[in-house]
C-alpha cells in the first residue's frame, strides 16, 4: 500500500510539472503525454479503491506512463533537446509514410 501511495505521489507532481511545462510554452504537443500519465494515475487509483493488485502487464504500464516517459522528457528538456520537435518531426514522417503530404507541411 505504501508503494501505490509513493507512486501516486510521484506520477501527482510529474504530472503538475509537465501541466505547467505546456502552460509556459504554450505547446500542445505535450497533451498526447499528460493523457498517458493520467492513464497511468487512474489504473493506480482504481486499484487502490478496487483494493486489488493488477497483474504484471499494468503494473508495468503504469510505471512506464506515469514515471519513467516524464522522467525521459524532462531529462530531455534539460539537456536543450525539444521533446515537442520531436513528436512533430515523428508525426509529419507518418502522414508522408501513408501520403498525406499536404497535412505532414
Amino acid at each position: 500500500m505504501i508503494e501505490k501511495i509513493f507512486f501516486n505521489l510521484i506520477a501527482f507532481s510529474l504530472f503538475i510539472l509537465i501541466f505547467f511545462k505546456i502552460i509556459r510554452k504554450n505547446d500542445t504537443n505535450y497533451v498526447i503525454l499528460l493523457m498517458l500519465q493520467a492513464i497511468g494515475i487512474g489504473i493506480s487509483f482504481i486499484e487502490i479503491k478496487i483494493g486489488v493488485d493488477t497483474n504484471t502487464f499494468l503494473t508495468a504500464i503504469r510505471y512506464i506512463f506515469s514515471i519513467f516517459i516524464p522522467i525521459l522528457i524532462i531529462i530531455l528538456e534539460q539537456k536543450n533537446i525539444n521533446f515537442s520537435e520531436i513528436i512533430s518531426s515523428i508525426g509529419a514522417k507518418v502522414l508522408m509514410m501513408v501520403n498525406n503530404d499536404k497535412l505532414a507541411k
